[in-house]
């Protein structure tokens, strides 16, 4: 490319620069595990929330027991509150910090792999593409999951819609439907193997039967009278099947309930409703899994309404009704035939309505489901009450909310479990606040933290060296005084995950800290940093990083995005901006790597970049105020290979006295030969100084 229109008219300004040198409302709840909290959804005849009820419109009983309604939260998150901020373009983008406004709601998709087939999973993955386009708001959180290899992919929108597009298009179905003639549902397995219903049993033999899986050989006349052998031998080869199929099909349910179970866990530390959108073709009710009251409990502890989103969509008739049926159905079975469709799907329907949820089913406009579930989360009433029953007999506690108004719906969760001192929940392993962390699509701030990525030349083929730059506000730490030092330990894990491949790189480090008086006061006032090294493929990237304080168990979560450019071409580095040094193995002094972009209007700001893709190539830079003025700049020289053949250049920019605001840093390197020209632009602020 001959010349570079944008790039020479900033050379241009840099050349004539360098010769003219909200609150969130306080919390209604008490603190204590005692008291049961219910969301509770009341929308009009339209279906539009009602607001401005309050604590008097509402009755709550347990088990037919009225309870006294101590605390009540209305929530609405159809009113914004976006803080103003001084910013210029790509300040937000290049770094990030788990001290952002407080985010809207959040919505989870489990997306069932394995319980969807091709063309239910088509169907699921067209609805949920419409509620990410017309049912999330600003700064709702989403997270989509996929139940076969745990695949996570979290965004804020609506910026990160299109990632969630493609983690939704990466997931695909994992069930088959079994057309055999020996064919048997995990229901029917279920009831034979796990609960030895002879009913269902005799059932499955008659369609073994008439399908050519058992063969009944003819009775002659004068063969003696069959007894039964044949019946009870038939039975046990229905049983055996079964025991085959349920295995499979138990296995499969944990997994998905495991999921949805962690997913819940996640979003424990969050107030406010949560919505899980359970995506699947169902789930049998099978009592004998314990996941399934476990995520009645979970969903109660953590505020989240769970919504089941069929895939199977409107249903015709059975398979067994059809034409194209491979035997005739025996009329006594044409009642259960009936049935199936709802016994396939009664355990995921169940969870939808014990939580406060529904269930989207049966139906070719799922989208209008899933905007519904958008409306709800809109607005809400959370109510509180300490219930009147206290016996710890594991029980499931019946919850009825009932509100005085006409011409109203109102939906709340139908109960709970009561806990059980038979049960009495382990305690919980330390790694497991890392997963809750890394799990939920909520950050954490209990440890500020905030972060950027560095991107440099290629180090392997195709893939670029990538340097991620966490820091740890201190001031959170419970610092143990020993003999005068400052005591403690930040136990560090980074997981960068591809948009594309979902391929994950996982770092897990622990840092040991011993800071007299100075050192603490040096990292309280500029964070302590961690940096790690990546060698990643060109693509997009998100990074989930995780901080906990030994001593005092607090956690700090954050999710960053960056991409990764292509390795070709004339290229440069990611320009490293810092108001410190260190020693480079005695080649000298280079700026240290910060994620930090506020400085304070004193010292020297360094700057580091690396040009590639070019042998005899100039360079030149300014740095501009946001109000168009430069407070330095310097036309463009020749870049000279160091000791290694890189094409690298340092700078040092006085600050003191500099003007307080947003700046950016602008570099523009031009490959001499070609003309081909490219430039990198780094924002940061000075703030005001600090005594």
């Amino acid at each position: 490319m001959k010349g570079h229109p944008i790039a020479g008219a900033i050379v241009g300004a840099l050349i004539a620069a360098a010769a003219a040198t909200q609150e969130a409302p306080t919390p209604a709840f008490p603190a204590g595990t005692e008291i049961v909290t219910v969301d509770a959804v009341v929308v009009d005849g339209k279906g539009a929330p009602v607001i401005g009820l309050s604590a008097a419109d509402f009755s709550v009983k347990e088990d037919g027991v009225a309870q006294d309604i101590t605390a009540f939260e209305a929530v609405d998150h159809r009113i914004e509150r976006v803080r103003p901020r001084e910013s210029i373009r790509g300040l937000d983008s290049r770094t990030a910090t788990n001290l952002n406004e407080a985010p809207g709601r959040g919505f989870v998709i489990v997306f069932d792999e394995l319980h969807l087939d091709e063309a239910e999973a088509q169907r699921t993955r067209s609805a949920v593409s419409s509620f990410l386009e017309t049912s999330v708001a600003p700064r709702d959180l989403v997270a989509v999951v996929g139940t076969h290899a745990g695949t996570r992919w979290t965004a804020r929108m609506p910026e990160g819609r299109e990632a969630l597009l493609a983690a939704l298009a990466r997931l695909q179905a994992r069930r088959f439907t079994d057309r055999t003639v020996d064919a048997m549902t995990d229901y029917e397995a279920l009831r034979i193997d796990r609960d030895n219903d002879p009913i269902v049993t005799d059932r499955v033999v008659r369609r073994f039967v008439a399908n050519g899986v058992i063969h009944r050989p003819a009775r002659l006349r004068g063969d003696p009278p069959d007894r039964g052998e044949s019946l009870d031998s038939e039975r046990s080869i229905v049983r055996a099947h079964a025991a085959q199929v349920y295995q499979k099909a138990a296995m499969q349910n944990e997994t998905t309930l495991g999921l949805i179970e962690r997913s819940i866990e996640a979003l424990v530390p969050v107030r406010g409703r949560k919505s899980l959108i359970l995506a699947s073709g169902g789930l049998v009710n099978d009592t004998h899994l314990a996941g399934f009251r476990r995520l009645v409990s979970e969903a109660r502890r953590a505020n989240v309404a769970i919504y089941f989103l069929d895939g199977r969509g409107l249903e015709a008739a059975p398979a067994a009704l059809q034409a194209q049926a491979g035997s005739p159905l025996d009329f006594n079975d044409l009642g259960s035939t009936l049935q199936a469709s709802h016994e396939a799907s009664e355990g995921s329907e169940g969870l939808a309505a014990d939580t406060g949820g529904f269930s989207i089913r049966n139906s070719n406009d799922l989208d209008e489901g899933l905007r519904r579930i958008g409306r709800e989360a809109a607005a809400y009433y959370l109510l509180g009450y300490r219930p009147t029953n206290t016996r710890a007999d594991g029980r499931f506690r019946a919850i009825r909310v009932e509100v005085a108004r006409e011409d109203v719906s109102i939906r709340a969760r139908r109960g709970y479990y009561a806990p059980s001192d038979k049960s009495a929940t382990p305690p919980r392993a330390r790694d497991a606040d890392f997963q809750r962390a890394l799990d939920s699509p909520f950050d954490q701030a209990s440890i500020p933290l905030r972060a950027t990525a560095h991107l440099f030349g290629e180090v392997a083929a195709g893939k670029s060296r990538v340097l991620v730059t966490t820091e740890v506000d201190t001031r959170a730490l419970a610092f143990a005084d020993q003999r005068g030092q400052a005591k403690d330990a930040v136990e560090y894990m980074l997981v960068v995950t591809s948009r594309v491949s979902g391929e994950f790189h996982r770092l897990d480090q622990q840092f040991e800290m011993s800071f007299g008086a100075e050192t603490r006061a040096r990292y309280a006032r500029d964070w302590f940093p961690i940096n790690r090294e990546l060698e990643l493929e060109p693509g997009g990237y998100q990074a989930r990083i995780v901080a906990r304080d030994r001593n005092s168990g607090r956690v700090g979560s954050l999710t960053y995005e960056f991409e990764v450019p292509k390795v070709s071409g004339l290229r440069l580095s990611t320009p490293l901006l810092s108001d410190r040094v260190r020693d480079d193995d005695g080649q000298g002094r280079t700026p240290q790597p910060i994620a930090r972009r506020s400085f304070q209007p004193k010292g020297i700001l360094h700057c580091l970049f690396e040009v590639y893709g070019g042998a005899n190539v100039t360079a030149g830079f300014g740095i501009r105020h946001s109000d168009g003025r430069f407070l330095a700049a310097s036309p463009p020289t020749p870049l000279k290979p160091g000791p290694d053949g890189a094409l690298t250049r340092t700078l040092g920019v006085s600050l003191d006295g500099a003007p307080t605001g947003a700046y950016e840093l602008i570099v523009v390197a031009t490959d001499v030969a070609t003309g081909q020209a490219v430039e990198a632009r780094e924002p940061f602020t000075v703030e005001p100084a600090s005594d």
